[in-house]
């Protein structure tokens, strides 16, 4: 199982995007620019999904504006914005990062009949300038994270908004392998900062790699209490709501630990990890083997999709007593494993 802020299994075969979770601001609308109307399924989609350039080339195909036009009345708002720039940013070439950009997607925004925020909410925040530059992107959007998962954006809408207002600083993850080589029990601790004021719970994705086994139970949680769970065994993949001890303010924090069992065994599994939808300090992940089922290798992984193997990164020593752990320090948005092999 790969858990990630979110947990998934990386390699599982898959389905359409998820997207984004829970987003509850208005769709996109039917109609000319400014002009309400019906929502527009596709656009809605794009708009509650991303990313940034997905949303903002459907937005713009909807209105039947040409890219002339749109520069045109975003200069008569006294914005200068080339054709050039707006090609880019459908493209996904570059990101309205200035404040002058921001203040055109605005415009655009007003000028494409979308909701307030709708697109620059998928920009996020803006990145870092300076000595900085060159970093990686400060988050991941859910399409690229959750490539396949078809039944999950159904599961998310159940539990609500899974934009649970938390950052992960730090995540200790602790994974116990049983003699048939199959996953038997999980352990994650997690250590996390309110982004806003009023946060009160935390939000868990859970995948499994063997469709028909039993889903685990949660038997231990610290720091909160479980709230809904939805799960499709077939495929099989869990989300999990935990109900935060109190209310956390801006810039507060919280340590909160959950272990959950398998109440069968299964099929040997070869892969264990987590997603992460925006970076964390510090990630540290443990695989414990049975003494009579320990790999011949192991490798470390990190990827961006959840499907399809995750590029090794290196190798990762075994001790004797069927031990393997990594540590990756300010673990960038996407998937961090480690994978073995039996034989």
């Amino acid at each position: 199982m790969l858990p990630t802020d979110e947990t998934a299994k990386p390699g599982a075969p898959g389905a359409p995007d998820p997207g984004r979770p829970g987003r509850t601001e208005p769709p996109g609308q039917q109609g000319g620019p400014g002009q309400p109307g019906r929502p527009n399924g596709a656009l809605h989609a794009a708009l509650r999904d991303g990313p940034f350039e997905s949303a903002l080339d459907t937005a713009i195909r909807a209105s039947g504006l040409s890219m002339e036009r749109i520069q045109r009345r975003l200069a008569d708002r006294g914005v200068e914005v080339s054709i050039t720039a707006l090609s880019y940013w459908r493209r996904g070439r570059s990101r309205p990062e200035r404040p002058q950009s921001r203040r055109a997607v605005r415009l655009l925004e007003e000028l494409l009949a979308l909701p307030t925020d709708s697109l620059v909410a998928l920009l996020g925040p803006q990145r870092p300038r300076g000595r900085w530059t060159g970093r990686a992107d400060t988050s991941l959007a859910p399409t690229r994270l959750w490539q396949g998962y078809q039944s999950l954006s159904g599961l998310l809408d159940d539990v609500g908004n899974t934009d649970d207002g938390l950052s992960r600083v730090a995540v200790h993850e602790r994974f116990e392998i049983d003699a048939q080589g199959a996953e038997s029990r999980w352990t994650a601790c997690l250590v996390l900062r309110a982004e806003r004021d009023d946060v009160d719970r935390c939000v868990v994705i859970s995948r499994g790699d063997e469709p028909g086994r039993p889903l685990p139970d949660l038997v231990d949680v610290r720091n909160a209490r479980p709230g809904r769970v939805r799960s499709d065994p077939d495929v099989p993949i869990t989300v999990t709501e935990l109900l935060l001890d109190r209310v956390l303010s801006k810039g507060e924090t919280a340590v909160v630990e959950y272990t959950t069992a398998y109440p069968t065994s299964g099929r040997a599994t070869d892969e264990c990890g987590r997603g992460f939808r925006t970076p964390a300090a510090l990630y540290t992940l443990e695989v414990t083997f049975h003494p009579d089922r320990v790999p011949v290798r192991c490798y470390r992984c990190a990827g961006t999709a959840a499907t399809g193997s995750l590029p090794v990164v290196g190798p990762v020593w075994i001790s004797p007593r069927g031990r393997a752990h990594m540590v990756v320090q300010d673990a960038a948005p996407g998937f961090h494993s480690l994978r073995w092999e039996w034989d």
